[in-house]
């Protein structure tokens, strides 16, 4: 029991004490969108129908546009920081 104790709290210490600092207020907001904008790019279909295809439309615009538009700042703001720069280049419109 307590060797079964020992492992458990080793693993859980081990786990947390490695995880990842969360990202800045900006890299997770511009992640959110650029997901979003893949989300509804995915959703694209020859065969929707007219008020859906205007939907996503809007959609698309609303979310990549905002994604689009924060790529150049957020790639100079972190140009120096590896880890943050591969989160932003994961996303490239």
């Amino acid at each position: 029991m307590k060797r079964s104790l020992f492992i458990l709290s080793t693993i859980f210490y081990f786990n947390t004490a490695f995880a990842s600092a969360p990202l800045p207020k900006d890299i997770s907001d511009f992640r959110a969108l650029a997901e979003q904008c893949e989300h509804f790019a995915s959703e694209q279909d020859s065969d929707l129908d007219e008020q859906r295809q205007k939907e996503l439309d809007a959609s698309l615009e609303a979310t990549c546009g905002k994604a689009v538009a924060q790529l150049k700042p957020l790639r100079e703001k972190y140009k120096n920081d590896e880890k943050l720069m591969k989160v932003i280049n994961a996303y490239d419109f």
